[in-house]
C-alpha cells in the first residue's frame, strides 16, 4: 500500500469543484498515480476485483437507491456477493478531453482507488466503506432460521429478512413506533435470540420491557439505516436472484457520469455486461485489458489507447505491440495490421526480438531488476561482431540515454573489462545450467553451497577426506551399512566433482556455471563407479530422469559421510559423523499400546510432514510431535486445561507423543504432498496452502522442558486438539469448492536468517471457487476460532525461545506428482542489505519480500 494518504484527489462537495491551486497539469498528476491508463469501462472491470477477500470473486455492484439523488458527484454502491460498499466520487475536469473516452491513471490501495484522466483532469475515486452489519452476523441469522426437521416451527431466513427490512424501513420515518417482541408475528418471523438481538443492537435499536425502540430520527441515523437496508437488499437478492426489487446495476450510472455510455462498439464483438460475473472474468484475462480497454471497443479506440500507453511509458512498447498483434490476429483487422507495420517501421520491437537480444548478451529475465550500470557492464563483457543490432533493440526498449551513447561508440573502442561488472559478480551468486531434467539437483546444490560447514569442508577436501588406501584402514558403517573401499572411492569421486563445481561458483565471472554430467550420474547411481558409468550415457545432450529433492539430498549426504573422515572427540569417544551433526534430530517416541507404555529412541535428519489440507507450518509440526493422542481424551475440554473448570480432567489426560533430546544447527522439513485417492486408486499432488512463519520454536517439544512446563504444555495440547477439530470442520465445509489445484511448497529452515515477511503460498487461480460471501461464509466461524486458538498458543510460548529457528531456504515445486520444475528461494543475510534470492537453474534473481506466489 502506498504511503500517501487515501484521500480524494479533488474536493468532493459537488461537480463544480476546482482544480488544485498549483501549476501541475492533469498529465503530471495522472502519471504520478500510474503510467498505465484505463478507459472508464476497464477501470470498472479492475474495480470489480479490488479487495475481493477470503472468497475470491468479481464484485457485482448495485446502486444504493437511497443515496442516488443525494449528491450528483457521489454515489454509494455495494457488491451483491460480499456486501462490500464503496463511495464513488466523480469530479469533472476543467479542460476539454480530446479523447473519445477518458484515459484514467489509477492507484489501487487497500481502502481506496484513486484515478484521474491524463487529458482533461476528470477524476473518479472509490473509497471502501466498512460493512454496516458486522461479519458473520448474517450467517448466524441464516443458520438459526433454516427450518429444521426436529423444530419445523423455526422461521425461514427469507421471511426473517422481509420483516427485518420492513422494521428498518419504518425506522427511517419520523415518529416511528416501537416493535413488540412478544407478538405472534414477531416470534413467527424473527424469533428473539442472540443473533437477532445483536442485529438490533448493531442497527441502534434499544430493547426495553420487551419492546424494540428505533434510534433517534437524525440525518446520520437515517443514512446508517438506509445503508443497512441496502445490505439487506443485497442479501435478499442473493437468496432469490429473480427478485431484484428495483435494484440498478452500478455501471450504468457511473459510465453516464463519466461520459462513456455512447462509445461505438466494434461490429462482430459480443456485448460486455459489466454486471455479469462471466463477462467480468473474461475481461479480467483479456488481451484488451493490457491496453486499458475492453473487448468490444473499436479498432480506433484500441489504437488510441495503445499510442497513449507508449507515449507515457515507452519501455512497454515491445509488450504492447505483442498485445496489439494478438488482437489483430483474432479480429483479422486491416486497420490494426497497418498500425503494427507503422509502429515497427518506427523502431518498436516485439518481445520475442527483445528476449533474443538479451539472450545474445547472456542477460536473464529481460534485464528486469538490473541497473543500467550493471547492464552496461554485462553488455561490454559480451560485445562481439554483430552485437550492435541487439544493443539497438535493448536501447530502444529501455529508452536509456547511456545505452544510446554506448550504441554510438565504435565496437573496437568499447572496453571489455569493467570494475562495476566485477563488483556485480563478486556480490551476486551464479546460477547452475540445466543439463537435462536437473532442476531438482541445481536447487539442492545451491542450497548446500549456502550451508557454511558443507561448503568449506568440500572446498578444503584434502584436509578431511578419507584415505581408504591407508594401511590399517577399517571399514565404515553408515546407517547400518558397511562401506567397502570401493564405496568410499565412489563417494570421493562425487566430492571431487562437487569441489570443482563449488570453486566455479565461488570464482566465475559469468551469470551461470554448468555442473558436470558425471556428478549427476554418480548421484543417480546406486552401485559402484563402474555401474554408474555403464548405466548412463555420456552424450552431451543427455537428459536425466527427474528425481525428488529430498531423495537426492539423502543420497548426497550419505555419499559425503562416506567420503569424509568422522570427527574424533578428544576424550576418545565414539567417532561422530561430520555431517549428521548438522541435520540430525534425536528424539524419544512415547507410545501407549494396550495400556503399556513404550519408549523408542529415534534419530532423523528431516521432519516429514503430511500436507493434505490448507494449514500452517506450526500446525503441521504440532501434528507430527503430538501424533497418536488417545481417542479417550477427546471429551476433555479446553476449559479444564485453563484451570477455569474441571482441572481434574486436565490432570487425567494421557498423551503419547515425541519429545526432542537434541536439536541440530539446521532443521530440515519436508512437506509430503503426494496423496492417494482411495476412490479412484490414483496418486495426486496435494496443492494445499501452507503458511510459513518468520520463525518457529521447538521448545515445547524438548524433553528437558516437559517436567517443568507440564501444566502449560497440557493446556496447549488441548488447544491444539480443538484447533485440529476446527480444521477438519473447515475442510468438510470447503471440500466441494476446491479441487486439487493449489500451488505447492516445501521448505528447509536454518537458524541464521530471517525473512522480511510471512511466506505464504497463494492460490494459482483465485477465481476458480464458486462465489460465496465472506459475510455468510460457513467457514468464517471456524477460521475465527482457529485464529483465536493460534493466538492463545502464541501467547503461551512467550519466554520459550531457546530452540528457535529462522527460515533460510524454501524449495518450490510446480507441476504434478510425477513431473514439474523445481526452484529454491534462499535468504542472503550476508548481503549489505539482506535479501531473498530465487534460484531457478541458470537464473538467480532478487525477489524482495517473499510471499512464495505460484
Amino acid at each position: 500500500m502506498s504511503n500517501e494518504a487515501s484521500t480524494p484527489f479533488y474536493p468532493t462537495s459537488d461537480t463544480s469543484a476546482t482544480q488544485p491551486d498549483d501549476d501541475v497539469g492533469p498529465l503530471a498528476r495522472a502519471l504520478s498515480l500510474s503510467s498505465k491508463g484505463l478507459t472508464p469501462q476497464r477501470w470498472l472491470v479492475d474495480l470489480a476485483f479490488h479487495e475481493i477477500g477470503l472468497n475470491p470473486h468479481p464484485h457485482i455492484f448495485y446502486l444504493n437507491p437511497n443515496e442516488i439523488g443525494d449528491n450528483h458527484g457521489s454515489v454509494n454502491i455495494a457488491c451483491s456477493i460480499c456486501f462490500k460498499q464503496y463511495n464513488i466520487v466523480t469530479t469533472t475536469g476543467q479542460r476539454y478531453c480530446p479523447s473519445q473516452v477518458h484515459h484514467f491513471h489509477s492507484r489501487f490501495e487497500l481502502d481506496s482507488v484513486v484515478a484521474e484522466c491524463c487529458h482533461c483532469g476528470t477524476s473518479v475515486n472509490a473509497f471502501l466503506e466498512q460493512s454496516t452489519l458486522p461479519q458473520s452476523l448474517i450467517y448466524r441469522i441464516r443458520t438459526n432460521r433454516r427450518p429444521k426437521v426436529n423444530n419445523p416451527n423455526l422461521p425461514h431466513f427469507h421471511d426473517t429478512l422481509d420483516v427485518l427490512f420492513r422494521i428498518l424501513e419504518n425506522a427511517t420515518k419520523p415518529d416511528c413506533g416501537s416493535v413488540n417482541t412478544s407478538s405472534n408475528m414477531f416470534n413467527a418471523k424473527i424469533h428473539l435470540d442472540d443473533s437477532s438481538k445483536e442485529f438490533f443492537e448493531k442497527t441502534k435499536f434499544s430493547l426495553v420491557d420487551g419492546r424494540l425502540h428505533p434510534p433517534e430520527h437524525t440525518p446520520d441515523n437515517v443514512q446508517f439505516l438506509n445503508r443497512c437496508l441496502f445490505q439487506l437488499q443485497m442479501v435478499l437478492l442473493q437468496e432469490k436472484p429473480s427478485e431484484i426489487n428495483g435494484l440498478i446495476p452500478a455501471h450504468t450510472l457511473l459510465l453516464e457520469r463519466l461520459g462513456a455510455t455512447k462509445y461505438v462498439s466494434e461490429k462482430g464483438e459480443k456485448n460486455v455486461n459489466l454486471s455479469e460475473k462471466a463477462s467480468l472474468l473474461e475481461e479480467r484475462d483479456s488481451e484488451h485489458g493490457k491496453l486499458g480497454c475492453i473487448s468490444n471497443m473499436t479498432d480506433d479506440l484500441i489504437i488510441e489507447a495503445f499510442k497513449a500507453q507508449i507515449a507515457h511509458d515507452v519501455s512497454t512498447s515491445h509488450a504492447l505491440v505483442d498485445v496489439l498483434s494478438k488482437i489483430q490476429k483474432k479480429r483479422k483487422s486491416e486497420k490494426l495490421e497497418i498500425e503494427i507495420i507503422c509502429q515497427k517501421s518506427e523502431g518498436i520491437v516485439t518481445t520475442t526480438e527483445l528476449k533474443s537480444a538479451y539472450r545474445h548478451f547472456e542477460i536473464p529475465d529481460n534485464g528486469e531488476g538490473i541497473s543500467t550500470d550493471v547492464l552496461l557492464g554485462l553488455i561490454r563483457g559480451s560485445l562481439k561482431s554483430g552485437s550492435k543490432e541487439n544493443l539497438r533493440i535493448i536501447a530502444k526498449a529501455r529508452n536509456d540515454p547511456e545505452l544510446d551513447q554506448l550504441l554510438e561508440q565504435p565496437e573496437e573502442d568499447i572496453p571489455v573489462d569493467d570494475p562495476i561488472l566485477d563488483l556485480y559478480y563478486a556480490s551476486n551468486p551464479v546460477g547452475l545450467s540445466n543439463i537435462g531434467n536437473t532442476c531438482y539437483l541445481n536447487s539442492l546444490l545451491q542450497y548446500m553451497y549456502t550451508v557454511k560447514d558443507i561448503r568449506e569442508t568440500v572446498l578444503n577436501m584434502e584436509a578431511y577426506i578419507e584415505n581408504e588406501q591407508e594401511e590399517g584402514w577399517k571399514e565404515k558403517v553408515i546407517d547400518g551399512r558397511i562401506l567397502t573401499q570401493k564405496d568410499v572411492a565412489e563417494a570421493k569421486e562425487i566430492v571431487v566433482e562437487l569441489n570443482k563445481l563449488f570453486n566455479l561458483m565461488q570464482s566465475a565471472k559469468s551469470r551461470s556455471v554448468t555442473p558436470s554430467s558425471r556428478l549427476v550420474e554418480l548421484l543417480l547411481s546406486t552401485g559402484g563407479v563402474e555401474n554408474a558409468a555403464d548405466s548412463t550415457s555420456n552424450r552431451a545432450d543427455q537428459f536425466f530422469q527427474q528425481q525428488d529433492v529430498s531423495e537426492t539430498m539423502a543420497i548426497l549426504m550419505y555419499r559425503l559421510s562416506a567420503a569424509f573422515q568422522p570427527i574424533i572427540s578428544e576424550s576418545g569417544g565414539k567417532p561422530i559423523d561430520r555431517f549428521s551433526k548438522l541435520f540430525y534430530v534425536k528424539a524419544n517416541k512415547k507410545k501407549v499400546e494396550e495400556g503399556e507404555k513404550r519408549l523408542i529412541q529415534e534419530d532423523f535428519s528431516t521432519l516429514l510432514l503430511n500436507v493434505k489440507d490448507d494449514t500452517s507450518l506450526e500446525e503441521l509440526v504440532d501434528d507430527y510431535f503430538d501424533a497418536g493422542e488417545p481417542e479417550s481424551s477427546s471429551s476433555t475440554s479446553v476449559a479444564a486445561a485453563t484451570g477455569e473448570a474441571g482441572s481434574k480432567e486436565a490432570k487425567d489426560v494421557q498423551m503419547s507423543d515425541i519429545t526432542v533430546t537434541e536439536l541440530p544447527p539446521v532443521l530440515q522439513i519436508h512437506l509430503l504432498r503426494t496423496q492417494f485417492d482411495k476412490s479412484d486408486k490414483t496418486s495426486y499432488k496435494s496443492n494445499a496452502t501452507v503458511t510459513l512463519p518468520k520463525r518457529i520454536s521447538l521448545d515445547q517439544y524438548l524433553e528437558s522442558n516437559q517436567e517443568e512446563q507440564a501444566v502449560r504444555f497440557k493446556r496447549m495440547k488441548l488447544w491444539k486438539k480443538e484447533r485440529r477439530v476446527c480444521r477438519k470442520m473447515l475442510d468438510i465445509k470447503k471440500r466441494p469448492l476446491y479441487p486439487h489445484d493449489r500451488p505447492s511448497l516445501s521448505g528447509c529452515t536454518e537458524p541464521s536468517s530471517l525473512p522480511q515477511a510471512n511466506a505464504t503460498a497463494l492460490s494459482a487461480d483465485p477465481m476458480s471457487p464458486p462465489s460465496i460471501s465472506p459475510e455468510v461464509d460457513p467457514r468464517l466461524e471456524d477460521l475465527e476460532r482457529i485464529a483465536e486458538l493460534t493466538e492463545k498458543l502464541k501467547n503461551e510460548m512467550v519466554g520459550l525461545n531457546d530452540a528457535e529457528y529462522k527460515i533460510h531456504a524454501v524449495f518450490h515445486h510446480e507441476g504434478g506428482a510425477n513431473f514439474g520444475h523445481y526452484w529454491v528461494y534462499i535468504y542472503d543475510d550476508k548481503a549489505e542489505v539482506p535479501r531473498w534470492l530465487k534460484y531457478s537453474d541458470d537464473t538467480v534473481s532478487e525477489v524482495g519480500v517473499v510471499r512464495f506466489v505460484h
